[in-house]
C-alpha cells in the first residue's frame, strides 16, 4: 500500500469522523493525506461507507480492549472517559501492536491532564492503574509450580518472579467493590500494594505496611537485602531493630511461600 494511503487509513481510524454521504469531508480527508488522484478518484467513486465501517471496527476493538482492562474506571467516568479516549486516538494513537498495551498507553496519555480536570475524581488514576496492572501481571511469567525458593543473603539482591509489581496509590482503590455499577468513592489513604502472579497463574494482591513497602521498592529496584532494609528504615525514621528484622523475615518467607520470591541473585546475575 502506498505510504499516502497508509497515512490516510490511520487518519481515517484515529482522526475526526464524518458522515458517509459527506463527499466534501471525504475529499478533504484524501487531500489532507496526499492521496494521489488515481486512488482518490477510485475511493470517491466507491464512497465512504465501507471505509467508515472499517473505522468503527478498529475503534471498537481498541475500546473493547480498554474496557476489558479497566471496566470500573470507564463506568465511573462515563462521557468524560469517552472524551479522553477519543483524544488519545486523535492526538497520539496506539504505538504498540499488542492490544494489551493500549490501556497503559491511554493512561500515560491521560496522566498529565486528569489532575487538573475538575470532572475527573482525584482517585480515578489510582483505580485505573489498579485495574490495568492485572493485565500486565497476568501476561508475565510466574514461578513454575513445584519450584522451591532458594536461600536469601543480606549482601545480595533478591530475585523475584517477573510477574510482580509494587503499586502505590493515594486512595484505597483495592478495597472497592468489583461491581461496575458501584459508585462508592475510595478512602483517601496512601497504599502500597504488591501485585503478583501465583504459581497457579492467578493474579493476587498483598497490602504491605509503609515500611515494608519502602523495603520492597528498593528490593525490586535491585538493591541488596541488607542495604535495602537499612535505607528504608533511614527514610522512614525507624531504627533497624529486632522487630524490623523479624517482620521482614516473616514477609520474605511469606512471599517465598506465595511463589513471588525465588531467592538471592548470584553475584554474576546482580
Amino acid at each position: 500500500m502506498p505510504e499516502a494511503l497508509e497515512l490516510a487509513m490511520a487518519d481515517l481510524v484515529f482522526g475526526p469522523g464524518f458522515a458517509p454521504d459527506d463527499r466534501g469531508a471525504l475529499r478533504a480527508w484524501l487531500d489532507r493525506n496526499g492521496v494521489d488522484e488515481a486512488d482518490a478518484h477510485a475511493i470517491l467513486d466507491d464512497g465512504a461507507e465501507r471505509l467508515l465501517v472499517y473505522r468503527k471496527l478498529v475503534r471498537g476493538t481498541l475500546r473493547e480492549a480498554v474496557e476489558s482492562a479497566i471496566p470500573r474506571s470507564m463506568a465511573r467516568l462515563g462521557p468524560v472517559f469517552d472524551e479522553y479516549f477519543d483524544r488519545y486516538l486523535a492526538e497520539q494513537a496506539p504505538r504498540s501492536r499488542y492490544l494489551r498495551d493500549v490501556t497503559t498507553e491511554l493512561l500515560e496519555f491521560c496522566a498529565p491532564f486528569w489532575p487538573t480536570d475538575a470532572r475527573v475524581p482525584a482517585w480515578a488514576m489510582d483505580l485505573a492503574r489498579h485495574e490495568a496492572v492485572q493485565i500486565a501481571v497476568a501476561s508475565e511469567l510466574a514461578r513454575p509450580p513445584g519450584a522451591e525458593p532458594g536461600e536469601l543473603a543480606l549482601g545480595a539482591p533478591v530475585r523475584f518472579i517477573e510477574a510482580i509489581r509494587l503499586m502505590r496509590y493515594d486512595h484505597a482503590v483495592h478495597r472497592l467493590s468489583d461491581d461496575v455499577d458501584d459508585r462508592t468513592p475510595p478512602l483517601a489513604q496512601p497504599t502500597a500494594l504488591l501485585v503478583y502472579r501465583s504459581p497457579e497463574h492467578e493474579v493476587r494482591y498483598l497490602e504491605t505496611s509503609p515500611l515494608a513497602g519502602l523495603v520492597l521498592e528498593r528490593l525490586l529496584a535491585g538493591e541488596p537485602l541488607g542495604a535495602a532494609i537499612e535505607a528504608a528504615c533511614a527514610e522512614a525514621g525507624h531504627a533497624v531493630d529486632a522487630s524490623v528484622l523479624d517482620g521482614m523475615a516473616r514477609l520474605l518467607a511469606d512471599l517465598a511461600a506465595r511463589g513471588a520470591l525465588l531467592g538471592s541473585l548470584e553475584a554474576e546475575e546482580a
